[in-house]
């Protein structure tokens, strides 16, 4: 039993070595996708791909789902002039004395009438969803004024064999993103 536990916690250590865990990468400027330091990028699937014009929302884009390391993995791509969090999200409405048309941030209404009353951004969702007995990590772009998804990329996140790291679930997922971005700037 001992010598299961010894190799179960050596493989883990093994997979967990091989890549890394939220960390921000750079975009290369030539090929305009993450770099990796460490072990391969895989490519996400993209499900949906519109066309968008996306130079009207490039002001900001509002990123819901993905803690601190998706606004700044986000940032790091470089395309949008501001890119916020819920918290940055409840300042605007407050500094821009919104409360009235925009009572809550909670459900994509309340994104929607934020979007009328300020100004057009892009909201960014990143979603678990599981599928046939596995769970797939999703990268949701939506347009708040529609409430219509733009641009969905995904990763099937496998916990046993290889790990979920950045390299095999967040950088895919961001690199199709931003390939998105590039064809409709």
């Amino acid at each position: 039993m001992r010598l299961h536990l010894f190799a179960l916690a050596l493989v883990s250590l093994l997979v967990a070595g091989c890549g890394t865990q939220l960390k921000v990468a750079p975009v290369d400027p030539q090929t305009g996708l993450i770099k990796s330091e460490k072990g391969t990028v895989i490519e996400a699937t993209v499900v949906t791909s519109r066309k968008f014009a996306l130079a009207q929302h490039k002001g900001m884009a509002f990123v819901s789902g993905g803690g601190t390391y998706a606004v700044d993995q986000m940032r790091a791509l470089g395309y949008f002039d501001q890119v916020v969090s819920y918290d940055d999200l409840q300042k605007i409405v407050i500094a821009n004395r919104l409360q009235e048309q925009v009572p809550s941030l909670n459900e994509p209404i309340g994104l929607n009438k934020l979007y009328r009353a300020y100004k057009p951004f892009l909201w960014v969702h990143f979603k678990r969803v599981p599928r046939e007995n596995k769970t797939y990590l999703q990268l949701v772009a939506i347009n708040p004024d529609t409430l219509d998804e733009v641009f969905v990329s995904e990763v099937h996140l496998d916990f046993v064999w290889a790990g979920v790291n950045d390299q095999n679930a967040r950088y895919p997922l961001f690199n199709a993103f931003n390939r998105w971005v590039q064809q409709n700037r």
